[in-house]
């Protein structure tokens, strides 16, 4: 992990701000067209205009091999993967030789790593010294993988739930987090969950600017009982990216485009905010394999549809 700080052109490439890698077609979910033209055309041509880059978490095929689930991402046509941070995909324990391996098999299939999902969490507790060796290993990773962000967590309970002192360790956390983030030219992206800080848009934008970094920025979900539109609006400053999961009455898990949130609105609203990050796919309908990659397939579909 270098401790130069990366130049500003660099570091906006590193976010993918300079293009996409090429589409290798096959299930692809791109628009109907001349596939023959499609399959020698860079993606970034063939997905100019405005809207988000389309990404899948690799926990939606948490239950097979990592490789496998990288090789569907490239057939149905993603533009990156965000990878997952755990057992057996791409714990802290993996080797350096194991994460090159990793970075040079995306590579090789034409698109990016775009994030590293880890579990490190701000203000949980943990000894500092065991904290920074996990944190130091998540950006070694990011920075292998070439990917720009790294996903983070904040607390273990709900923000309304917190003391001062609470706050007191999670910004003295992402203080340092930061620090070490920015001399290795990585954005943190904080989860925006329940059971944490950030279930509250407004808790999320205030620990953001508690700690006062650049390099603290906000991962979008949904959740139950906070308005979607209102939480993007709230946070919409800070989202790097997001986590495009749908919800409808019964908690059945719909496929994105029938859910009662709608991406598209969710998007105009990051939009006067230079948004450029991806909208990533992190679990999809159905119980079989089959099922799922036919979920998957429009899930991409419906995301890639917003920048049409």
């Amino acid at each position: 992990m270098t401790e130069k700080i990366m130049d500003r052109r660099d570091f906006l490439s590193r976010l993918g701000f300079s293009g996409l890698a090429l589409s290798l077609g096959g299930l692809s979910c791109s628009k109907s067209g001349d596939k023959a033209a499609q399959s020698a055309t860079p993606a970034a041509a063939q997905s100019q205009g405005e809207g988000p880059k389309v990404g899948l978490c690799t926990i939606a095929f948490s239950e097979r091999p990592l490789e496998e689930v990288l090789e569907l991402a490239a057939r149905v046509g993603f533009d990156g993967v965000e990878l997952w941070g755990k057992p057996d995909h791409l714990p802290l324990t993996r080797t350096d030789a194991e994460v090159i391996a990793i970075r040079d098999k995306i590579k090789s299939l034409g698109f990016k790593g775009s994030v590293y999902g880890s579990y490190v969490r701000l203000g949980d507790g943990q000894e500092p010294q065991a904290k920074d060796k996990d944190f130091d290993r998540v950006l070694q990773i990011a920075n292998f993988l070439g990917a720009p962000i790294a996903r983070i967590w904040a607390g273990i309970k709900n923000s309304e739930e917190l003391g001062e002192k609470d706050w007191e360790m999670m910004v003295g956390d992402g203080k340092r987090f930061c620090a070490k983030a920015e001399k290795a030219g990585v954005l943190l992206a904080l989860e925006m969950h329940p059971k944490s800080v950030t279930n509250r848009a407004r808790a999320t934008v205030d620990l953001i600017e508690r700690v006062g970094s650049p390099n603290l920025k906000a991962n979008y979900q949904v959740i139950e009982d906070e308005d979607p539109y209102e939480r993007a609006r709230i946070a919409a400053p800070y989202v790097v990216m997001v986590h495009a999961q749908n919800m409808k009455p019964g908690n059945e898990r719909p496929i994105i485009s029938e859910g009662t949130v709608d991406f598209k609105k969710i998007y105009e609203i990051f939009k006067p905010y230079g948004f450029q990050g991806y909208f990533e796919i992190e679990f999809v309908q159905g119980r079989t394999f089959e099922e799922k990659v036919a979920a998957l397939e429009a899930d991409c579909k419906y995301l890639k549809s917003i920048r049409a």
